[in-house]
């Protein structure tokens, strides 16, 4: 315990099954502002570790990095529209460091793991920096500039090394299980299909295909969801009046799909509001501000008419408004399932008594609340934010028509529709699944037109997102579906509840899992565009770009 004129700081270091557990309580003694709280630990970086960097937000990418590589920053030009998706507008307080990672990271040398995870994220965000040449894994708590006058829990740090199961098991037992016991699941939405280009008459249709289909099947698909997306609303803010395509309301829609013995699911992005919205015109005071007063762009969205608003949480009116749309959806309109996207809007202009990891929390809690006992699929949220408070959460970037978007990768956003981006992230948020909320991979597209995948393509998709995710959704019109797809994608699922063993990168992209689905098996995906010779005994095959083999061990 250290004692200040202004504060004292309550230090402690125990050992908890193995690991070292690092808290710190801040206790002022006057109003004192506090920027960031780092701890240092020395390490000795090795050519060969594998140093895991998970992205600031549930699109964010995430992967492992050698100890020569640097995670690219956004394109000076690209900041204006995009900073606020992921952790640019962050780095414009905080030096940017090379290799990071948020929330929890580990490195990786053989089998053996160096595990760092924060045990609390309600008090600010934890970002973990891998500095190479000063040898040190550095720990930050982010306070953003908070004025206080009261005590702070500020860090409860987990570190430990072990192997891989060990690390994560324990990383999970300080942090809590999950109280929201949810089942996998197996849906359709309509995003990738129609994009927000939906009516009802689309979407009647849609439902009728993916019923019959699915329910003639010969693969147990167990709880079954039928969710609409982006599309149905006047403006994005203004959730409660549908427009001219349903003429009939949401509440017609909901009661087709409670017909069909299939789950309701539903989108809204509850935290921001277009130009054109009414709460936008009827409503400034409801707007998160910027430091000129004028309302805050969260980001842009083309499909929106532009630019889009971040609403602020503590106003009194917004948060009566965003109780009605919930109470509506779900008890009016009898929807059972919620998809709220955008959520990291709430928390990029924190008021100054709060950091962003505070705002954050809130806003996760408030929405807790409004879901009661229905279900959240929570997306596009700073991810340990989410942890316990989402029955789903989305664990990557939206799956793309093609492999990568061109623009956007070179314009470096890490937040973009990209399935490369996508299934590395799957692959490497794989642990989260069925402890701190159930994966949410996105989509898999077995339609044969209308993108730009190729069959490999489809089959790795689909594959990485059974073994890595427990949530999968389809977004394809089940009517065009050939017996042979059909049979392929069934014959991938049964592998939903495997149990993975482990997860190899032998090379750049190239991954060998072993898994137990009845029987021991060994999956080889090649996310790359180069050709590999399989790492299996007893075979001398070569993976062409992007396929992908399941084989019996």
């Amino acid at each position: 315990m250290s004692f200040f004129d202004e504060a004292y700081f309550d230090y402690k270091k125990v050992n908890e099954n193995g690991a070292d557990r690092f808290s710190l309580f801040v206790h002022p003694k006057q109003d004192i502002t506090l920027a960031k709280i780092t701890l240092e630990i020395p390490y000795n970086f090795s050519a060969e570790d594998k140093l895991f960097c998970n992205g600031f937000q549930s699109w964010s990418a995430s992967k492992t990095y050698g100890v020569h590589e640097k995670i690219p920053g956004l394109r000076s030009i690209a900041k204006r529209y995009f900073k606020y998706y992921g952790d640019e507008y962050i780095f414009e307080d905080y030096k940017r460091p090379d290799l990071f990672s948020w929330t929890y990271g580990y490195i990786q040398r053989g089998e053996n793991f160096v595990f760092i995870g924060s045990v609390q994220e309600q008090t600010a965000f934890t970002l973990i920096e891998y500095d190479i040449a000063a040898s040190i894994i550095r720990v930050t708590k982010l306070c953003d500039n908070i004025k206080l006058n009261h005590s702070f829990p500020a860090f409860d740090i987990l570190f430990q090394r072990g192997l891989e199961k060990d690390v994560f098991d324990n990383y999970f037992k300080s942090i809590g299980e999950n109280p929201k016991k949810s089942n996998p699941t197996f849906g359709y939405t309509s995003w990738y299909r129609h994009y927000n280009k939906i009516n009802a008459d689309k979407i009647i249709k849609d439902l009728e295909s993916f019923s019959q289909h699915t329910d003639q099947v010969p693969f147990n698909l167990r709880d079954r969801i039928f969710q609409i997306d982006d599309g149905y609303q006047t403006e994005i803010g203004d959730w409660l009046s549908s427009n001219t395509n349903f003429p009939q309301g949401m509440a017609d829609i909901a009661s087709n799909i409670l017909a069909k013995n299939l789950i309701p699911g539903i989108w809204v992005a509850p935290f921001v509001c277009s130009k054109k919205s009414k709460i936008y015109t009827q409503h400034p005071d409801w707007l998160l501000k910027s430091n000129q007063g004028k309302p805050l762009r969260a980001g842009y969205n083309p499909l929106w008419g532009g630019w889009y608003f971040a609403l602020d949480i503590y106003n009194a009116q917004v948060r009566d408004y965003l109780t009605n749309v919930f109470f509506t959806i779900l008890q009016k309109w009898s929807y059972q399932l919620i998809k709220a996207d955008f959520l990291f809007a709430a928390c990029i202009a924190p008021p100054s008594d709060k950091t962003r990891g505070q705002v954050m929390h809130d806003a996760m809690t408030f929405l807790d609340q409004l879901v009661g006992q229905h279900t959240l699929l929570a997306c596009g949220v700073p991810l340990g934010s989410a942890f316990h408070h989402a029955s789903y959460c989305r664990i990557g970037p939206d799956i793309h028509l093609d492999w990568d978007h061109s623009l956007l990768r070179f314009l470096r956003k890490r937040e973009r529709v990209s399935t490369i981006n996508a299934l590395r992230t799957i692959i490497h948020r794989r642990h989260l699944s069925n402890h701190v909320f159930i994966n949410d991979p996105d989509v898999f597209i077995m339609r044969s037109a209308g993108h730009q995948l190729d069959i490999n393509q489809q089959f790795t998709i689909l594959l990485v997102q059974v073994l890595f995710g427990h949530q999968i959704f389809s977004s394809d019109d089940w009517a065009t579906y050939s017996e042979e797809t059909i049979h392929e994608i069934g014959g991938l699922l049964r592998y939903r509840d495997a149990k993975i063993i482990s997860c190899i990168e032998e090379s750049p992209d190239y991954y060998r899992i072993n898994f137990q689905a009845s029987e021991d098996f060994v999956a080889h995906i090649n996310l790359s565009s180069q050709n590999i010779s399989l790492q299996h005994p007893n075979t001398t095959e070569t993976l062409s770009p992007y396929e992908s083999l399941v084989l019996k061990k």
